[in-house]
């Protein structure tokens, strides 16, 4: 069955940043669904807080729900594993290999998108050291590990413009670097040849990809965007 989903950090058992994954998680369904969330903001925040003490988790260390909302209106709710009690950078550093995709369904938050991140882990001889870098048919980045990316040149801190997340979000519009400029367009196959960093933002934290096709990236300015986060919560 068809889903839609957002990943939703919380501190105790008050989700952050909630109205923002609400309203991406509405928009998702109008759009695909033709139909608003039949849960309101009020219920599900209450959803989330009841099951994180129900299951025992703590009310003073940062927690995580996955919230699956179907096609049909079910919804779902499952604790997801953080290892980071605030916004960080992540100490996992991969390689990234290439994988040709197009169509913009495997960059929203949807079932298709898990299904095709599943068969890239399961089918990659070395899953435990490489994600997959999803190209399109024009040579743009469409996501790395299944999230938006960014990538950091000489004097250009650049965001994708292709796909997005709440934390993505607040990095571009809380980003402040001294003598370089802060944009938000296409980054290409071309780009991760020349860039500095490329890092990709989602709900575990900031993973640093350590290089792709014999060219190694440093990790500077992902700590600085970690910690940019990390700030606006």
């Amino acid at each position: 069955m068809a889903y839609i989903y957002e990943y939703i950090r919380t501190r105790g058992y008050e989700p952050i940043h909630f109205e923002e994954h609400y309203a991406r998680l509405d928009a998702l369904s109008q759009h695909l669904f033709h139909a608003q969330l039949n849960t309101t903001p009020e219920e599900l925040k209450e959803a989330i807080g009841d099951m994180l003490r129900n299951e025992g988790y703590s009310s003073r260390t940062i927690n995580c729900v996955y919230i699956r909302y179907y096609d049909n209106g079910e919804l779902e709710l499952e604790t997801v594993e953080i290892i980071y009690n605030s916004y960080s950078l992540r100490a996992i550093r991969p390689q990234g290999y290439i994988c040709h995709l197009s169509g913009n369904m495997l960059i929203d938050n949807t079932s298709a998108k898990e299904a095709m991140l599943e068969l890239n882990r399961s089918t990659i001889q070395t899953p435990n050291s490489e994600v997959p870098i999803w190209v399109g048919e024009d040579g743009s980045i469409l996501a790395i590990d299944g999230s938006p990316i960014v990538a950091v040149f000489e004097d250009e801190i650049r965001f994708s413009e292709v796909g997005g997340g709440v934390e993505f979000d607040i990095a571009m519009q809380n980003m402040v670097v001294p003598r370089r400029k802060i944009s938000k367009c296409i980054i290409t196959l071309d780009d991760l040849s020349v860039a500095r960093e490329v890092l990709y933002i989602d709900h575990r934290g900031i993973t640093a990809l350590v290089g792709w096709n014999e060219r190694h990236y440093t990790d500077i300015t992902a700590e600085r965007i970690a910690r940019t986060i990390a700030e606006a919560e």
